[in-house]
């Protein structure tokens, strides 16, 4: 391997599996062994793993044509190759520029509203005595913003079953093994008519928009509305993967989160009782959106658990990753979410879930990132804030839950995510 630097000898295949499905174990272990900055073993060849917040600075930092998508074969093949995780370069930049608007600043605002009365319908819905998983509800949740928001469209849409059957059928195998992406592969053959049957659907819905000429706010209106700086527009094949890619990262990474924190609360009667006690009343979604204690046990939460582990990028240029230390070009490179969101010198005593330590420092952009950083930052992320606590604040305020399962949720690989294995058994024993 390049670079004075080393790393577990296993094979590529035993670290891969490990790293993928035991990813916190995979991590604190190589850490220990060989540093924070080590190299890791994949099928794409060695990997220098960091989770030095100096190096995810210098990585953050850098001029954006350093680096190209580490995972580009993988997620090209899922999202399709002109989607903004795939992208890098000039495109990427001119996608971002085109599509953060949407997600951002006064439209954001404006969704708000609809966020918390999709809230209400679906904290409506709950029943005294009701067992559920926490996971079921998020994602019936963050589906229903998805559907109008993004497209536009109501909960009952053929849009919905078609959506639901593409999140469920996708195996995290095809996203670690690009050769698993065949029809011949059943999962993957199963997720391809999916998204033929998405792709249809939104084109219908494309086609009956440019027919209206109107706008009805969502997103897919405004992106058949935006122009680049040339003056051109969208085409239909990059609306369909930007869609495609908005609906996969950000629908489930949004339900997920959401179920990490009722496990972790329903579990602290002190959190539960002061969150409890910061949300009641509150229903307008600008001032959710600021209340502290709510924002610290979401952050504490993406903190302990992160739903994505890792921020990959892949050298296009050599980079001098310190004084001396130069990663040649085409090596791949991931800065470890997991490994920093873990590490006592940032955040004592890292395996206690404490929202307080938010209040009283509020750590740097490379020493919390559930988003990852630089300018790949997750675009959605601060539509997946403002969502997070719109829920939160009206289903505490309106519902009194408990936890059903004796023990916190086990963290299992579902895709690029990690989840909830049981996702987090709940009752509800009462209704305000």
């Amino acid at each position: 391997m390049p670079l004075a630097l080393s790393g577990p000898r296993r094979p590529a295949l035993a670290q891969m599996l490990h790293y993928a499905f035991r990813p916190e174990e995979a991590v604190q272990r190589n850490i220990v062994r060989y540093g924070s900055t080590h190299w890791i073993k994949s099928f794409a060849g060695p990997v220098l793993a960091t989770a030095s917040p100096d190096h995810a600075r210098r990585i953050f930092a850098a001029d954006p044509d350093t680096f190209a998508t580490f995972a580009a074969v993988s997620l090209s093949g899922v999202l399709g190759e002109r989607s903004v995780l795939v992208t890098h370069g000039p495109e990427h930049r001119r996608q971002r520029k085109l599509l953060t608007p949407p997600l951002h600043g006064p439209r954001l605002r404006a969704f708000g509203e609809q966020m918390r009365a999709i809230a209400l319908d679906h904290v409506a819905r709950l029943r005294e005595s009701q067992t559920l998983r926490a996971h079921d509800l998020t994602t019936e949740f963050t589906l229903d913003v998805i559907l109008r928001t993004v497209f536009g469209v109501e909960s009952g849409s053929e849009l919905r079953a078609i959506l639901l059957g593409m999140l469920e059928g996708f195996s995290p195998l095809a996203v670690f093994a690009p050769m698993l992406q065949r029809p011949w592969f059943p999962p993957f053959r199963k997720y391809l008519a999916a998204r033929e049957a998405f792709y249809a659907s939104l084109d219908r819905l494309i086609a009956e928009r440019r027919r209206s000429g109107t706008s009805r706010g969502d997103v897919l209106s405004l992106l058949l509305e935006a122009r680049y700086d040339d003056g051109a527009p969208m085409d239909e094949t990059e609306i369909r993967q930007q869609l495609l890619t908005l609906l996969i990262a950000g629908h489930e990474t949004t339900a997920i989160s959401l179920a990490w924190v009722l496990d972790y609360v329903l579990r602290r009667p002190e959190v539960l009782t002061r969150l409890i006690d910061e949300v009641r009343g509150q229903t307008d979604p600008d001032a959710i959106a600021k209340l502290p204690y709510l924002g610290a046990v979401i952050d504490e939460t993406m903190r302990i658990s992160p739903v994505v582990t890792d921020a990959p990028r892949l050298t296009r240029v050599p980079f001098e990753l310190e004084p001396g230390l130069v990663i040649p070009a085409g090596t791949p490179v991931i800065v470890l979410i997991e490994g920093i969101h873990r590490d006592p010198s940032i955040y004592p005593d890292p395996g206690r879930f404490r929202p307080e330590r938010f209040l009283e420092r509020r750590p740097s952009p490379t020493e919390f990132l559930p988003f990852g950083g630089g300018h790949r930052r997750c675009l959605g992320a601060a539509f997946s804030e403002h969502e997070a606590r719109i829920f939160l604040a009206t289903l505490l305020s309106r519902a009194e839950l408990e936890t059903v399962s004796p023990t916190p949720s086990a963290r299992v690989r579902r895709n690029v995510t990690m989840g909830p294995a049981d996702g987090v058994p709940l009752r509800v024993r009462g209704l305000r």
